[in-house]
């Protein structure tokens, strides 16, 4: 493909407010995207990113990709992040994420950002927008222009792999969570608790957010605000819905609202 590097001019209104919602539009024959997604499966995968160009406008502190984990979590040590920032200069030097999803619907999704001179991170904003390219692999490669000065999908290209990791731990709390759904699907509530608390406990998120949907419809308050906390921390969207709900009617405003917010004031 011959790639446009820098198109139109600088009196055509910017990319970001031709944007409707996460959909591309059609630019100069371009279909320019304001984000790149892919859906995850329920096993853990590793987000690897290369570095194939980096030419930024003059003047900024630095710029990269925004990964963020829409009903899921990067994964940082013991830290559970549901997005981080990956600069070029750690691009490439090449970097490797490991993703968990903690839903049927996790998502990653992928922005370019970057630093003006006072320090401030910024994306969606200016000349900002992304071309996805395929390898020769099949990986996509995203050319995006950053928000500062004319249109220009040269200023960062960044190769996205997607590898899925399986281990022993996560197909046998997979296979728990699957029967304790059979369990469920049977009527038979109690075997499929024993179940969804056997995979929560070994970090199947999915399983927690369960559980505390059949404690709420219990009336378990206090088992449902359990799990759904449990889920929630591993970034699952649903459980931040219901834990607002529950800490609603505790006349816990304040991290209610916290959490409506995290899943996008749902």
């Amino acid at each position: 493909m011959t790639r446009p590097s820098t198109i139109g001019t600088y009196d055509e209104p910017a990319l970001a407010a031709r944007y409707a919602g996460a959909d591309p539009v059609d630019w100069h024959g371009a279909t320019v995207h304001p984000l790149y997604s892919e859906a995850l499966g329920t096993d853990p995968v590793v987000v690897d990113l290369a570095l194939h160009e980096s030419s930024p406008p003059p003047g900024l502190l630095g710029l990269g990709i925004g990964l963020s984990v829409i009903g899921g979590h990067v994964a940082l040590g013991e830290r559970r992040l549901l997005g981080v920032d990956v600069w070029s200069d750690a691009i490439a030097a090449g970097i490797s994420l490991d993703v968990c999803a903690a839903s049927p619907e996790a998502a990653i999704t992928l922005t370019p950002v970057w630093m003006e001179a006072g320090g401030e991170v910024m994306s969606w904003t200016g000349n900002y927008g992304v071309l996805i390219d395929r390898t020769s692999t099949g990986n996509p490669l995203l050319r995006c222009s950053i928000g500062v000065g004319p249109v220009s999908f040269a200023d960062l290209v960044v190769e996205v792999a997607v590898r899925i990791v399986p281990t022993g731990e996560s197909r046998y709390r997979g296979a728990l969570y699957e029967l304790g759904v059979a369990m469920h699907g049977r009527g038979d509530l109690d075997q499929a608790c024993e179940l969804w608390t056997q995979a929560a406990a070994r970090g199947h998120a999915g399983a927690a957010y369960d559980l505390g949907v059949l404690r709420y419809r219990r009336g378990e308050l206090r088992e449902a605000e359990h799990w759904w906390r449990v889920a929630a921390d591993h970034g699952d969207v649903r459980a931040m819905a219901g834990l607002a709900a529950i800490l609603r009617r505790q006349g816990n405003l304040a991290e209610a609202q916290a959490w409506r917010d995290h899943a996008g004031g749902i």
